[in-house]
């Protein structure tokens, strides 16, 4: 559960004491597998990706967040996820295929080959449909 507090409320113009943003949320995400939130506006679909990615530093975050069945520890957790707003900002010098692969020089372990990493990308690109707009 994420609320704001008293103070955040007051900020915000709100009289009662916390405002909870997001109650009875639960899901799993399977390994390898593209995944679409997806909802209506002011549904909270970018305030739990917030909490998910670690970005949101106020109000309260009440609950569990476990990966694999441990604990999220936020050092890992983005390592192993990428998170891409609807409305995120990318240089118009570099190419998606140039944006994946420093994406994918930054994620991947200094031990996968050149090739390898290469194979990644080029299969993130089919998954998502990004061939079109490669270049």
């Amino acid at each position: 559960m994420l609320r704001l507090n008293s103070q955040e409320m007051i900020n915000r113009g709100f009289v009662e004491d916390k405002l909870v943003l997001l109650k009875g949320v639960s899901g799993a995400f399977r390994p390898g597998v593209l995944t679409a939130l997806m909802g209506v506006t002011g549904a909270g679909k970018t305030t739990l990706m917030d909490v998910l990615a670690g970005r949101k530093t106020g109000g309260y975050i009440e609950g569990n967040i476990t990966i694999s069945g441990y604990p999220k520890k936020q050092e890992t957790f983005a390592r192993i996820s990428g998170y891409c707003e609807q409305n995120d900002i990318h240089s118009p010098h570099v190419t998606v295929y140039e944006s994946l692969v420093y994406s994918a020089w930054l994620r991947l372990s200094p031990d996968i080959n050149a090739e390898t990493r290469k194979m990644f990308i080029e299969e993130v690109m089919e998954l998502v449909e990004l061939k079109p707009l490669r270049n």
